[in-house]
């Protein structure tokens, strides 16, 4: 691949299969130290000189560089990282090519909706890219409905000119543009950028009376030196109006209002006009003198008369608007909330086509006037009017004021208002108060959601057309006149009027506190008698909503009474859910308003510890256990289980929510997307046996709970313990035997020892024969089994009440997975020696050149598979892969396998390892200060390992074994004519614990345990307490002789006639401690417990 130096380049390396894998190029002369990748995935980022994009869609890395240098030649890897260990690659060879003619650089100018054609040189081989540089300077490919590529004539084609269409041209195709040539490759895709475009779009100069205009005429650099005019009118006619002298280099020069100025640096040629007047609007030229000719570049001034004219109108009427012209082919109405928009093609927008709309013209006045009739709510908005000197004309299209509605509430109470709009159900609505002169609009800022604006909450209901404004408490403040209404539009807006009243009255509003009890509970209100009753309940906003009718009767109470208008209503069927606060009031409705005047607030307490439900199940002593209490009508409240033969004193509950969390002998799990606490006994004991509470802390005073009572089982039979053991992608089989009545569960322990369920994608349930089934045996398949399928496993009987559901866990499986059964000689040829892939290759078990070899099979040719009895080769010559397949491993399998390409010569070698590790494990327990041997096979004297990892693939490094481990303890001895060596490991300690692999490349696991020995801690602590029983009964011994000796007064005369050492003799076995003596003499007495000596001294 090439590409030219201060071009582009765009490699894309495609990995269809590895979507969502890390991506990298990396240069190989650098031996790939510095891998670049983009870090984040489908978004660009800049790394070092290259910008790079990992597309997860298409499986593709993108890599951009901005402006090749001759450093940037190299061989390049572009690859993927498929696991930890394994990556695979396509190799690049970049080629930095010098050439004068590439990179070019283009500058084009176009005018707003004009048609720009850009003529490119390529390379004839290849195909014609054609892209944008975006804002971060990446080409990006261009919508092909914008461009229309057009080849140029045979002759001319030769060096393969093209030209691109870039039709309407808009502000926003302004910018840099690229073209060059794309090749692809099986894997890649390049794109070197050959050609850089700048294009600059000259849109209307647009300025108000009074302000000044900047006239930017942008000219090749070639022309520096050039003589620069701006005229009004081309410079080379007759009617043209030359502003100024021409200006040359780096110049300045002024006249009244003209100030011109030629930047030699920026190569941008600049008039200034300042106090624009109308007469400076029109069309104006740049030109460039040259020897015989002039070079033009057009723009227009358009001046945006400073006197507005603002109009405001009702539907149905009609108006006339005059507009001012300079030239009789340009009168222009145009409708847009900027001027600039209404210019294409150099020249202002056609007048509006409208069967509504007629223009008359004044040729003799340099007048025209539109007249609109009809005028609808639509037409209101932004005009401009005239050409090249604009008015702007704002049209305000109303409609009548709907209705005016007079209303009263009561101070310190509520009042909620809806005001109806229908047919504006998505548009903005606002209320607001008229003496403020509508200053302070409120709204609800979004809709269908209740939000809160100062003292008031309001609500925009876009299903109904509604908005619902509620004032809490109603203050003597809160009276006066309000608008309540809809913007339509910009410009127009529909309103209905509305005279709020707020009285003082000590009878209201009325505040009343309600007890009552689970079943049916009435509530009495009374309010004003001529209207109709309202009756709701706050809810967490404290916002007064709706009943439901079904849960609610309303009932009057006798005509005497009634004169006060009192109710009665009931709310059947209480519950916990039903505490709270109520109000009741009376309800009023008008043609576009409902007003509600909330007069009675009701505090509703419901007493309640209630019982929902009794449930009884069974489990097994030594099983798992798992509950699952429902509350779905209180999904983030508390909740808790507790034993109720403790008193409920001990109530467990997980502390946070939506996460395990573990609480003594028990996990638990508030799931608050569905209402549901988990309990999960790991292990259950006799102990577990009992009646719980599993409930719901519904409110400070109030709880509900279902009753469980739990029985233990005890039976030989349950739990079960079983031991599979899989290889990879293989389907295993697992067999269970529940109670017949329940219903299956399985399940496998995550990390935390918690069963949770399994994607039923991967588990597929199949029962047993009638015959065996009558104890419901049934069978479970994992299929395409991999490393993570490994761990503990559970079946056990499901059964479900109301409000519960019970999880008893019975079998318990340990699955094991052999990980491997085959293997792969991978022998990844270079991409870009094509002389290898229709090479034979062959895989050989030892060196294919030498005597020892041993041929698994004949050669392959390119895309072709053998097979024998286990060995299945493929030579992937697409991919550059040759690949050796082992299937039904044995010991014997293991070793050292090469793969050899046959050259002329010679032959390309690539060698692995093939480790087999065998089903039989070797489990050891020992205890701490004791010695262990382990004896290991090897087939190879040089390779001999025991190696201690959680994986047998740890224990692997550059393809050969680990070193032995290097410790004092441990120790080898090797019996080379048996193939086995023995590990010695002696003083064992607590941390030799572990799993260990033995052996090469034939491997054992062993599970090596090693306990503490309390023996000696128990031998040291008797020890300890007999020195100090002896200690004691010397002392008493020594104290009653001193007595005794001061009552004889006779000490002897000689040191030999007197005690000079005391020692206390202790048998070292406990049987023959009830003998045991105390014997003095003047030698010391040894035991093997402690010698203690006493020596006399003379006064």
């Amino acid at each position: 691949m090439s590409g030219y130096s201060g071009g582009g380049l765009m490699i894309k390396c495609e990995h269809p299969q590895y979507k969502t894998k890390p991506k990298y190029i990396c240069k190989e002369s650098d031996g790939c130290s510095e891998r670049k990748s983009p870090g984040v995935q489908d978004e660009w980022m800049e790394n070092g000189d290259v910008s790079l994009y990992d597309d997860t869609r298409a499986g593709v890395l993108m890599v951009f560089f901005r402006e090749l240098k001759a450093a940037d030649a190299g061989t390049y890897r572009c690859g993927v990282n498929v696991s930890h260990y394994t990556e695979i690659f396509t190799e690049l060879q970049l080629n930095i090519k010098h050439d004068a003619k590439y990179p070019k650089s283009v500058t084009e100018f176009a005018h707003l909706g004009e048609e720009v054609s850009i003529t490119c040189q390529i390379p004839e081989e290849h195909e014609i890219h054609f892209c944008k540089e975006d804002d971060n300077h990446i080409c990006q490919n261009i919508s092909s409905s914008k461009v229309t590529e057009m080849n140029g004539s045979s002759v001319r084609n030769e060096e393969r000119v093209f030209t691109v269409s870039i039709s309407n041209v808009s502000v926003r195709d302004a910018g840099v543009y690229w073209c060059g040539a794309e090749t692809r490759d099986t894997y890649l895709t390049f794109i070197s950028l050959t050609t850089k475009i700048q294009l600059n779009i000259m849109p209307p100069v647009v300025s108000h009376e009074g302000e000044s205009a900047e006239i930017i005429c942008p000219y090749d650099s070639i022309y520096k030196s050039k003589p620069k005019s701006l005229c009004k009118g081309k410079c080379s006619t007759r009617d043209r109006n030359t502003l100024s002298e021409t200006v040359r280099e780096e110049k300045e020069t002024k006249t009244d209002r003209l100030t011109l100025n030629d930047n030699v640096t920026a190569s941008v040629f600049t008039g200034t006009i300042t106090g624009l007047t109308a007469e400076d609007a029109g069309k104006y030229w740049c030109a460039v003198t040259l020897e015989r000719d002039l070079n033009y570049l057009y723009t227009h001034l358009m001046v945006i008369m400073n006197e507005e004219l603002n109009l405001t109108k009702y539907e149905g009427d009609d108006v006339s608007i005059q507009c001012k012209h300079h030239d009789e082919d340009q009168k222009s109405f145009c409708k847009a909330h900027e001027a600039s928009m209404c210019v294409k093609d150099g020249d202002l927008l056609e007048m509006i086509r409208d069967d509504r709309f007629s223009f008359s013209d004044e040729a003799s006045t340099g007048v025209f006037t539109v007249n609109i009739t009809d005028l609808r709510e639509e037409d209101s908005g932004i005009y401009w009017c005239g050409a090249p000197v604009i008015t702007k004309v704002k049209l305000s299209v109303k409609t009548d004021k709907l209705n005016v509605s007079k209303v009263s509430g009561y101070s310190g109470g509520g009042f909620l208002i809806k005001c109806e709009h229908p047919q504006y159900k998505t548009k903005p609505k606002y209320i607001c108060k008229e003496p403020d002169g509508c200053s302070e609009r409120k709204s609800p800022g979004v809709q269908d959601e209740w939000m809160e604006n100062g003292d008031v909450s309001l609500y925009d209901d876009t299903r109904a057309g509604v908005l619902m404004v509620f004032f809490r408490e109603l203050k003597a403040a809160d009276a006066g006149t309000y608008r309540c209404g809809v913007n339509v539009s910009l410009y127009t807006e529909i309103f209905t009027e509305l005279q709020l009243n707020v009285k003082h009255d000590a009878k209201y509003p009325m505040d009343v506190t309600k007890t009552a009890y689970l079943g049916e509970v009435s509530i009495t209100c009374q309010i004003p008698e001529p209207y109709k009753v309202h009756f709701c309940k706050e809810d967490d906003n404290h916002i007064c909503q709706n009943i439901s009718s079904s849960k609610v009767t309303q009932m009057s109470g006798s005509s005497e009474r009634n004169k006060k208008r009192v109710f009665t209503v009931s709310i059947s069927n209480v519950s916990v859910r039903d505490a709270g606060v109520y109000w009741c009031g009376a309800e009023t409705r008008d043609t576009y308003l409902t007003f509600i005047s909330l007069t009675t607030k009701i505090q509703l307490i419901i007493i309640s510890n209630a019982k929902v439900g009794v449930s009884r199940v069974s489990s097994y002593s030594g099983g798992g256990l798992m509950i699952k209490c429902e509350h779905p009508q209180y999904k983030t409240k508390p909740k808790y289980i507790c034993k109720e033969s403790d008193g409920c004193s001990e109530r467990k509950s997980p502390g946070d929510q939506d996460e395990w969390m573990k609480n003594g002998d028990v996990s638990l799990y508030d799931d608050t997307r569905a209402g549901v606490l988990m309990v999960f006994f790991r292990e259950l004991k006799a102990a577990d046996a009992g009646t719980y509470r599993c409930g719901v802390n519904v409110s400070y005073y109030t709880e509900i709970f279902t009753e469980l009572q739990l029985n233990i089982k005890h039976d030989v039979k349950y739990p079960m313990d079983v031991t599979k053991t899989a290889y990879l992608g293989e389907e295993v089989n697992i067999s269970c035997q529940i109670p017949e009545k329940h219903e299956v569960h399985f399940c496998k322990e995550d990390d935390n020892h918690i069963c949770q369920n399994i994607s039923s994608s991967k588990v597929t349930q199949m029962s047993g024969s009638s015959e065996r089934n009558e104890e419901r045996v049934f069978t479970v398949s994992i299929s395409n089994v991999s490393v993570r399928d490994a761990g503990v496993y559970w079946c056990g009987a499901e059964t479900r009440d109301t409000y519960m559901t019970f999880i008893s866990l019975t079998t318990k499986i340990q699955l094991n997975i052999s990980e491997i059964i085959c293997v792969k000689c991978l022998c990844l040829f270079v991409c870009s020696a094509p002389i290898y892939k229709s090479k034979p290759k062959s895989l050989c078990k030892g060196k294919c050149s030498t005597r020892d070899r041993n041929t698994l099979s004949e050669t392959v040719r390119e895309e072709k598979e053998t097979k024998t009895n286990r060995l299945t080769l493929n030579d992937n010559v697409t991919a550059s892969v040759f690949t050796g397949t082992i299937t039904g491993l044995t010991a014997e399998d293991a070793g050292k396998y090469w793969c050899a390409v046959t050259l002329e010569r010679d032959l390309n070698y690539l060698y692995t390892h093939l480790m087999v590790i065998m089903n039989e494990e070797l489990n050891l327990t020992k205890y701490e200060g004791d010695d262990v041997s382990i004896q290991c096979k090897h087939h190879d004297e040089d390779q001999k390992s025991f190696c201690k990892a959680h994986e047998a693939s740890m224990c692997v490094k550059d393809g050969d074994s680990l070193e032995t481990i290097r410790d004092d303890r441990f120790s080898f001895s090797d019996e080379a004519s048996t193939g086995v060596f023995t590990v010695n490991i002696t003083d064992l300690r607590e941390e030799d614990s572990g799993i260990y692999w033995c052996g090469a490349p034939v491997i054992t696991k062993v599970h090596l345990n090693v306990k503490r020995n309390f023996s000696m801690i128990i031998i040291i602590s008797v020890c300890v307490i007999l020195l100090l029983i002896g200690g004691f009964t010397l002392t008493v011994w020594k104290l009653k002789h001193k007595r005794r000796g001061d009552a004889h007064t006779h000490l002897p005369t000689i040191n030999s006639d007197g005690l000079l050492y005391a020692a206390i003799s202790f048998q070292s076995h406990e049987e023959s401690l009830i003998d045991a003596a105390v014997r003095f003499s003047k030698d010391d007495i040894h035991s093997e417990y402690a010698t203690v000596s006493h020596r006399m001294k003379h006064n």
